[in-house]
């Protein structure tokens, strides 16, 4: 019966390796590891980062640990994605730094990913915003597990992105620059809460803003203008004079988060009184799918 439990588990791992790639023209390598590699100092070199690249370890059970080191690019973000199957309750997993600090822990089954499915895994992250490549290593430990242990790591990018088309509620009006003033004058405000829009991913930060709406009559000298309400009292303009759509210097520099309370209005130079509906917003964004348990939106 335990020999079939292995076979079992090792049929799993080979299952959730095959679950990690999409498809794609690059060819995966995928490299077997019959353990040795028990402490920091004798890790497994994986060397550079690579989504293509997974282990599939066997740990013997006269073996405690697996350590495995790996060299990652500057200002990435990715994270380790290590098999997981009932016969491996009680393991746990680390991501180190090269100062041997802990970064990321996961502990099973608690922090198993995925488990009503037939790859479940969990997923430890790492950030090197350094202006260099660094050193990491991924530490797995055998916690309470008996026996010899299957289970396939490999790396994936954690930042991914995503865009949206929200619509305003309600028109808004114009009522003309009857004082001819050259700054023109602004319409009413529509407000916009996404807040709690559940298609948007949680700490989702934008990218760019693009808005349209039809104004009434058409006139020249328009500009659209955004609020991010929830985070800022400045009104950004948009770049161009257009009564139909409107660009703005927003990105992800600003640190904008996608999901909160917008608001529009309008600028106008004519002098006569105009409204605009079908308001819309265009919002992409990039989001770390560690915020999202580890799931694409």
């Amino acid at each position: 019966m335990k020999g079939i439990k292995k076979i079992l588990s090792m049929v799993l791992a080979i299952v959730c390796i095959i679950g990690l790639f999409p498809t794609a023209k690059v060819e995966a390598s995928i490299v077997t590891v019959n353990g040795g590699y028990t402490t920091r100092a004798n890790a497994y070199s994986w060397g550079t980062y690579s989504t293509t690249n997974t282990i599939t370890v066997v740990l013997p059970e006269t073996e405690e640990d697996f350590w495995v080191k790996f060299t990652l690019p500057k200002e990435k973000r990715v994270y380790a994605r290590c098999s997981y199957n009932a016969e491996n309750e009680g393991m746990y997993l680390e991501m180190r730094n090269s100062s041997n600090r802990i970064l990321d822990e996961k502990y099973s089954p608690d922090d198993v990913l995925d488990m009503d499915t037939v790859i479940p895994f969990m997923a430890v992250a790492c950030d090197n915003l350094t202006s260099s490549s660094q050193t990491y290593y991924i530490h797995v430990n055998r916690g309470t597990c008996e026996g010899t242990m299957y289970f396939s790591l490999s790396m994936n990018e954690r930042i991914k992105t995503g865009r949206g088309v929200f619509s305003f509620s309600g028109t808004a009006s114009n009522p003309g620059n009857s004082s001819i003033s050259l700054s023109g004058v602004d319409s009413s405000v529509l407000t916009l809460n996404l807040a709690n829009n559940t298609t948007i991913p949680p700490e989702a930060i934008v990218t760019s803003v693009n808005t349209s709406g039809t104004q009434s009559p058409s006139q020249g000298n328009v500009h659209h203008m955004v609020l991010p309400a929830t985070e800022s009292s400045t009104w950004y303009t948009s770049t161009v004079a257009s009564a139909s759509s409107g660009h703005y210097n927003i990105d992800v520099s600003d640190g904008f988060q996608a999901a909160q309370r917008w608001q529009f209005k309008y600028n106008a130079l004519a002098t006569a009184k105009s409204t605009m509906k079908n308001v819309k917003i265009t919002l992409e964004w990039e989001y770390d799918i560690a915020n999202t348990g580890y799931k694409s939106y």
